[in-house]
């Protein structure tokens, strides 16, 4: 299975070019392919493997700060970091998505 590739021509979309057009996208909603022009949506049942995945993973760092937080108290900067490890985590995690034809 091809990820971040248009079911119709085979044009893979860069990741940067993901993150900054098709990641804040709606699951349900549909546009354009930029090579193309026809019609794609995300594989929702993909996608919903990929949040169960990355909520997972979110547990188990939620666990281990709860830890942390015990043994040496929780700071600014470590939510700092613990913000931005969550964001950095969500895009590379949903970077895996594949698309499909829009019925």
């Amino acid at each position: 299975m091809k990820i971040r590739t248009c079911p119709h021509c085979n044009y893979k979309y860069s990741i940067s070019e993901y993150v900054k057009t098709i990641l804040l996208k709606v699951v349900f909603s549909e546009w354009d392919c930029k090579n193309c022009n026809k019609k794609i949506t995300f594989d929702f049942k993909r996608r919903v493997i990929l949040a169960l995945c990355f909520g997972a993973f979110y547990a188990i760092f939620f666990f281990l700060v709860t830890i942390l937080k015990k043994e040496i108290g929780m700071s600014l900067l470590l939510w700092i970091g613990y913000i931005v490890l969550f964001i950095i985590g969500a895009i590379y995690i949903f970077t895996f998505d594949t698309f499909k034809k829009v019925e």
